[in-house]
């Protein structure tokens, strides 16, 4: 079976003064709001997957209120201490078997990245975690020098672009590994790099696609008019 988990149980602190009033994955976008974005996205993809899970800690009471009876076919549940990003999985465990695939997004990502061939880059390379990327180009403000060992000069780039693998903050994962955490603060970036040590087949889907981080306050504000 595949499971959606949206993580939202962060304190949204870059967007402040905003999130002291709403969590942040519950903020307006032009239509809805960034957590409707978010399940509109996955409804989307045409994956068969059984349930569409949301963590939440930060004002879950109001949270609860406000959207429990809006978001139909979503399963709440409530974290009562932020764990980080791994950590926060803990709390889905009852909800997920050992054979499940479970994808992981955070809850502050809008993207165009296929999710179903994510999984299926996950399912065919037979990967314990399959880390989600986006081949994300950087521009040069200035021209480059390639310089060599002794200082000579080799070259010269006229404000060159470059492409890095980056983190959107999305994962698939086996259910086993969500079982067999504690609860305890630990972010995705070291309980990954733990698995892999201990020898499990960690992936990363590289795409192409659109991502905004809605955390950062003026892509928020972007999104606002785009």
């Amino acid at each position: 079976m595949i499971r959606i988990v949206i993580l939202t149980a962060g304190l949204g602190e870059r967007l402040r003064p905003l999130t002291y009033f709403v969590p942040k994955p519950y903020l307006p976008l032009r239509s809805g709001l960034i957590i409707e974005r978010i399940i509109n996205w996955v409804r989307s993809q045409g994956l068969d997957y059984d349930d569409i899970i949301i963590v939440t800690a930060y004002m879950a009471d109001r949270v609860l209120s406000l959207l429990k009876d809006t978001l139909i076919g979503v399963k709440f549940v409530v974290a009562d201490q932020l764990l980080g990003t791994a950590g926060q999985l803990w709390y889905v465990q009852d909800l997920v078997d050992d054979n499940d695939d479970v994808i992981v997004i955070n809850g502050d990502v809008i993207t165009s990245i296929s999710l179903a061939k994510a999984f299926e880059y996950h399912r065919s390379s037979n990967a314990d975690v399959t880390i989600i990327s986006i081949r994300y180009k950087i521009t040069a403000r200035y021209g480059v020098l390639d310089v060599g060992p002794g200082g000579e000069f080799r070259g010269w780039l006229e404000k060159p672009t470059i492409t890095l693998p980056i983190v959107v903050g999305m994962y698939v994962m086996k259910g086993s590994l969500i079982k067999r955490l504690n609860k305890e603060r630990l972010d995705m970036n070291k309980y990954i790099e733990n698995l892999q040590k201990m020898g499990l087949r960690v992936m990363v889907f590289l795409s192409d696609g659109d991502y905004v981080d809605l955390g950062v306050p003026q892509d928020y504000l972007n999104s606002l008019v785009s």
